[in-house]
């Protein structure tokens, strides 16, 4: 997502609007593969102040997710806010919240990418009432009910529940 910055530049005190529609490629984020179902869409607003130019807005789309439960596939929307900060090139400064950049273009798809692994949940689920799979077979609980026993007990602690036996008689 490169951001045609050029006269916007060498103007302070002007903002620019821009509005993206982008494919991204899948990315790689904790272990699992982020698939972009659609284009991303992002509505920026990109100021000079003198010494920084801003970019701010929102980016939304869909995305392809694996449900941390039973471990289909479901399509997740997403819609973050973006807020970036870059140097101009005859004011960089030692600002660690400063972006760098040169020449006429911004290349925002970084900064978006991060701000969308930002705002994914921890453990993503298809529905609220998921199920999940079974620990014994494995069968996925929200299409059909499976016949293992529902109590799996540790061998070891099975003395225990021996006790609870005793205290009840």
């Amino acid at each position: 997502m490169q951001l045609d910055v050029a006269r916007l530049k060498r103007s302070p005190g002007e903002s620019a609007r821009y509005e993206l529609a982008v494919d991204l490629p899948p990315q790689a984020f904790s272990g699992e593969e982020i698939i972009f179902a659609g284009p991303l869409r992002a509505d920026l607003v990109v100021s000079n102040t003198g010494k920084i130019l801003t970019v701010e807005g929102m980016a939304g789309g869909k995305l392809e997710l694996s449900c941390s439960r039973c471990l289909q596939h479901f399509i997740y929307d997403y819609k973050v806010p973006i807020d970036e900060k870059y140097a101009l090139p005859q004011e960089e400064e030692n600002n660690e919240e400063l972006q760098a950049f040169t020449g006429d273009y911004i290349d925002i798809t970084p900064a978006v990418i991060n701000s969308i692994f930002l705002a994914l949940p921890m453990k993503a689920l298809c529905t609220e009432g998921c199920q999940g799979l079974c620990s014994v077979c494995g069968s996925n609980l929200n299409e059909n009910s499976c016949g293992c026993a529902g109590e799996e007990i540790d061998p070891r602690l099975s003395v225990l529940k021996e006790l609870l036996k005793k205290d009840d008689k």
